[in-house]
């Protein structure tokens, strides 16, 4: 009898009771028998790129000068540093020195300024050297010497007056010392007082004979005499040396240059005028030297002989309520040569020189005066007088007041001159 009993494993009869394979489920819901399809691989969405932040540079590391004098590092290279600082200092001041020297030796850089040294007979070159280290001519009498024993040049000098200048080098100067001061021809001239610069430029060119009037006249308005501390601040004029042009007869060599012809005069000025006395006095004045040798100057053409006399008119003047000179000679000096006498229409020319149109003193001095106006000036004599009238005979004839002038007007003729002679 069929067994009628229910598969419960659901297999199929016959089957032997196996039981029935389990199906697979198909989780990529593929069909059976067909290949596991590979999964597609997923596309990014570009995302916008961000710019990365620029590196930042690096700080340099400053130096710590602190750090470099620090207590501790001064204490531990503190010889060190002072032996190197000394020899800094030596050598900046050995490599000056040799360039001073070798600027005199080879005379780089010198001045052009020419200064008179006499040579004492049978002097050594040792003391030829100190003569013209005390002139100014060189700085290193020692150098010159060592330099004359190894040129074996020390017994060839000559004694005698020297003119040499300080532009010169060693060599140069030694062959100026060898040539014999009696092989120089002597030559003078003579700047009288009262003379203007164009005076004396006549008289220089007329007298040495081998002077340009061109050269001379550069050497008097341009070249630079700043040595003389009396010609400093003075304020410009048509001529720049007037008043300081001494008055004297000068003696010198034939050839010698207009620049040293020019200083010869100016140190005597200094010699003559600038002595301590003379000095306390300019210093004791309420007036400079320039204006005191401007009144100087106005004194030498206007007074006579009588210069303390009249410079005490022109002083009174000058501090009164009627503060002008009115000196013709000042008018007379902005006058082309050869003017004649002034007149009442010269008098009314508009120049700071007119001393009848402008108060005080004028620009600078009219001519170059001597040494008995330039005293005056410094000691003027004590008057109540406001006018004088010197004649042609160098008679000055002096008055308190207009009337008393116009007496001595007549008395002294006709071309009187002094303070208000023109009317």
């Amino acid at each position: 009898m069929a067994d009628n009993k229910r598969n419960v494993t659901g297999s199929y009869p016959g089957a032997g009771g196996a039981p029935r394979p389990k199906k697979n489920t198909n989780p990529s819901g593929s069909y059976p028998g067909r290949k596991k399809a590979e999964a597609e691989p997923v596309k990014e969405v570009p995302q916008p790129q961000k710019t990365a932040p620029p590196a930042e540079k690096p700080k340099k590391k400053r130096f710590d000068f602190k750090a470099l004098f620090s207590k501790e590092i001064l204490q531990k290279y503190w010889k060190t540093m002072v032996y190197y600082a000394c020899i800094l200092v030596v050598s900046v001041l050995l490599a000056s020195w040799i360039c001073h020297v070798g600027n005199e030796v080879l005379a780089l850089i010198r001045p052009d300024k020419e200064i008179t040294v006499t040579i004492p007979e049978k002097s050594s070159v040792k003391e030829i050297a100190g003569a013209m280290k005390e002139a100014g001519i060189i700085d290193h009498p020692n150098i010159f010497t060592l330099y004359c024993k190894l040129k074996k040049e020390g017994d060839k000098f000559q004694f005698g007056e020297y003119t040499i200048n300080c532009n010169l080098d060693y060599n140069q100067i030694i062959r100026a010392l060898k040539r014999s001061a009696a092989d120089k021809t002597m030559v003078s001239f003579t700047v009288e007082p009262g003379d203007t610069q164009e005076d004396l430029m006549t008289t220089l060119c007329d007298s040495l004979g081998y002077l340009e009037r061109e050269e001379l006249e550069d050497v008097l308005q341009n070249y630079d005499f700043s040595e003389y501390s009396f010609l400093k601040k003075l304020p410009k004029r048509n001529y720049r040396l007037e008043g300081y042009l001494y008055p004297g007869t000068y003696e010198m060599y034939e050839g010698e240059s207009a620049l040293a012809v020019v200083q010869r005069v100016l140190d005597r000025f200094q010699e003559m005028v600038l002595t301590e006395e003379n000095n306390k006095k300019i210093k004791n004045s309420k007036y400079s030297l320039d204006e005191l040798i401007t009144l100087a100057s106005i004194l030498q053409k206007e007074a006579g002989g009588s210069y303390a006399h009249a410079a005490g008119v022109y002083y009174n003047r000058l501090e009164s309520e009627f503060p002008y000179l009115e000196s013709q000679a000042t008018v007379a000096y902005i006058l082309p040569s050869g003017h004649g006498a002034v007149t009442t229409a010269d008098i009314k020319t508009s120049d700071p020189y007119n001393t009848y149109r402008n108060e005080g003193l004028p620009t600078g001095p009219i001519s170059n005066p001597g040494a008995d106006a330039i005293a005056a000036v410094l000691t003027p004599e004590e008057t109540a007088d406001q006018y004088f009238a010197t004649g042609e005979d160098g008679t000055t004839l002096f008055a308190a007041d207009a009337a008393g002038h116009q007496v001595n007007l007549k008395k002294a003729g006709e071309n009187a001159r002094g303070t208000g002679t023109v009317s």
